[in-house]
């Protein structure tokens, strides 16, 4: 059964945002991932300040695996393991279970159909925006667009087999703070078409040419002041993309029924209080990439 035109839900749809470096907590983020990850397989990393002092130290892990603990913070580039680094600017003044998560992508496996390729691992799918991985076919076809909300890339050409890479390329689930919630959303797909016109043609013919997607939500409530400075952040460039859950038909109002799941970036807040009514916020926001449908489950 499809999807229904009048919306069934508890909350219409949810804002996350891309925490800064996976950092998680509410001390000093003053951390860095390195680049270099060498590992032979994809792997995710934390790391957990496990004590305050002169220095403060950490534990760290791999793919939820046994930790390391009691590592002190030197200030320089400090190496996990497989070549995947993290560097302190301070070795004091972080609190106590802060956390910071990175997710690596070495190799990936997909699976292919036709001048597509998926990844296999459907908790990798939700890939990084700001450091896209790279799709690569062994039959040399080139990648076109990818979807970053369903691990997915368009080739120009049916694929062989595909991998894929890419340092902090996917995002840990941790990785992600919800920070308010949209009512009434909407967006709108449109395909940019030219008109050819030829003398003595009665009929315009057209040619397509790239899509985009532009929504809005009418009012909306913040569940998390942070989002305030997330749309600053965005307006300047320093961090551009939040992920959004846009639900349209969830009947048991769980958050687990029909939704689209996409990265977008905001163009606009606009604020209006006339007398007697209740404030009223419109969110103006571009869709980023191929969005992704979940089925009510």
């Amino acid at each position: 059964m499809g999807s229904p035109t009048t919306p069934t839900h508890g909350k219409l749809a949810a804002i996350y945002r891309l925490r800064p470096n996976g950092f998680k907590g509410d001390g000093l983020n003053d951390a860095g991932w390195g680049t270099g990850y060498s590992g032979a397989s994809s792997a995710y990393f934390e790391v957990v300040i496990d004590a305050e002092g002169t220095p403060d130290t950490f534990k760290w892990r791999k793919d939820g695996g046994e930790w390391t603990t009691e590592v002190a913070i030197t200030g320089a580039a400090q190496t996990l393991s497989d070549g995947q680094t993290i560097t302190f600017a301070a070795t004091t003044g972080h609190t106590l279970n802060d956390q910071w998560i990175i997710g690596n992508l070495k190799d990936e496996a997909c699976s292919e159909s036709g001048a597509e390729a998926q990844i296999t691992a459907e908790a990798k799918w939700i890939l990084n925006p700001t450091t896209p991985p790279t799709f690569e076919d062994t039959g040399s076809k080139n990648m076109l667009i990818i979807s970053y909300t369903e691990g997915k890339a368009v080739f120009d050409g049916n694929v062989t087999v595909v991998t894929v890479t890419g340092n902090d390329g996917y995002i840990v689930e941790a990785s992600l703070e919800k920070v308010g919630y949209l009512i009434n959303w909407d967006y709108s797909p449109a395909v940019d078409m030219a008109t050819l016109e030829y003398m003595g043609q009665h009929w315009k013919s057209h040619l397509s040419g790239q899509a985009g997607i532009p929504g809005s939500a009418e009012k909306y409530y913040i569940g998390c002041d942070t989002l305030f400075e997330d749309l600053k952040d965005c307006a300047d460039t320093t961090k551009e993309f939040f992920l959004l859950e846009l639900f349209n038909y969830d009947p048991d109002q769980d958050q687990t029924g029909d939704h689209w799941l996409v990265w977008a970036t905001f163009q606009g807040l606009n604020i209006a209080a006339p007398l007697n009514e209740v404030i009223k916020e419109r969110l103006e926001f571009t869709v980023q990439g191929i969005p992704s449908f979940k089925a009510n489950a």
